[in-house]
């Protein structure tokens, strides 16, 4: 078993919490987008309340446990590394292909980056060792390509298929910090 006030245990809550954001974020993303279906100005404001409580949690709670390891300077490099991805992103997507700019760029970006910080964490932490990290470090990188496809094809989709299309990235964070959080819980 694992301590919940370890680097595992806060990056396994964090995850959690996380992945409880993501399945919050696909049902406000039901009710808000769904080509002709009307919610409730009240739930969707909850729901999306809701999705922000729980991402701004998790976020704390994966940066609690990041904190506790000596890799202070390598999550500025990462970080950084990010940003730089993200600018370059909005210019490429904005500019040459002329997409419409929207938070989920942003978002999964941001993604990509907290999940390669919490990897390095749990390394740095001996809690997983080269290869489980190079595994989960590319897992990361794949879900967020494949969120990037998404994310540029969106626009250029039949509104029902758009619909769908948005959801994809959402299920695949969920999947992927679940299965990390499972793989941490098991492996100890």
């Amino acid at each position: 078993m694992f301590d919940l006030q370890s680097v595992t245990g806060k990056i396994i809550t964090g995850n959690l919490l996380f992945a409880a954001c993501c399945i919050v974020y696909l049902i406000w993303w039901s009710v808000a987008f769904r080509p002709g279906y009307t919610a409730a100005m009240g739930v969707k404001g909850f729901l999306f309340l809701a999705t922000a409580v729980l991402g701004v949690a998790g976020l704390a709670v994966i940066i609690q446990g990041c904190s506790m390891t000596s890799g202070g300077v390598r999550y500025v490099g990462i970080i950084a590394a990010g940003a730089a991805v993200y600018i370059v992103l909005l210019i490429l997507t904005n500019v040459l292909m002329h997409r419409q700019v929207t938070t989920e760029l942003m978002l999964i970006v941001f993604w990509a980056c907290m999940q390669i910080c919490a990897c390095d964490a749990l390394y740095g932490f001996g809690a997983i060792g080269r290869a489980a990290f190079i595994v989960m470090a590319v897992i990361v990188l794949v879900f967020a390509a494949a969120g990037m496809i998404c994310y540029l094809k969106y626009y250029d989709l039949p509104p029902m298929t758009a619909f769908y299309d948005g959801m994809v990235p959402l299920i695949l964070f969920a999947v992927c910090m679940i299965g990390e959080a499972v793989y941490l819980m098991v492996s100890k």
